[in-house]
């Protein structure tokens, strides 16, 4: 049997090596929260994106989302102010994850060079410079050369 809840978010789990319980809160705020016991639990969280208080800014607004140039620099219609991710829409548009951390990347080299004119921004990829570990020493990837390709 499954039990489908909406407008609601997770106050509560209860239990001890394993889940026997959820505690729900209900958003419309009539209801008491819930105690459910469980077999299984499958939160699923929804997004309801609302620009809120930004939407009043005088940024370019297009379908719900911040109008952005995103050949160049993920730049809005105010100069200085950048948008990313969901928040953002531009043409062709993917809103995916992937695609909020491909224009974090290129939006923050160009704010950088925006506030230091001149000086060069360095890219540094951890996986040719080896990963620091949590103790401080430095992990490098065995460099290994193909010999043959059989």
């Amino acid at each position: 049997k499954i039990k489908l809840i909406t407008k609601a978010e997770v106050k509560e789990l209860h239990g001890e090596n394993e889940l026997k319980a959820v505690v729900i809160k209900h958003t419309d705020k009539e209801k008491e929260d819930t105690y459910l016991e469980v077999d299984n639990f499958i939160p699923l969280f929804g997004l309801s994106p609302k620009l809120g208080p930004i939407g009043d800014w005088g940024l370019e607004i297009q379908k719900n989302a911040i109008k952005v140039n995103n050949a160049k620099d993920y730049q809005t219609n105010i100069p200085g102010v950048y948008a990313i991710g969901d928040v953002n829409t531009y043409e062709g548009k993917l809103k995916l994850i992937l695609s909020g951390f491909h224009e974090a990347a290129v939006m923050c080299q160009y704010a950088y060079q925006q506030i230091n004119p001149g000086k060069r921004f360095v890219m540094k990829y951890t996986t040719v410079g080896g990963v620091e570990g949590f103790d401080g020493s430095k992990k490098e990837a065995k460099k290994e050369v193909v010999q043959s390709i059989a």
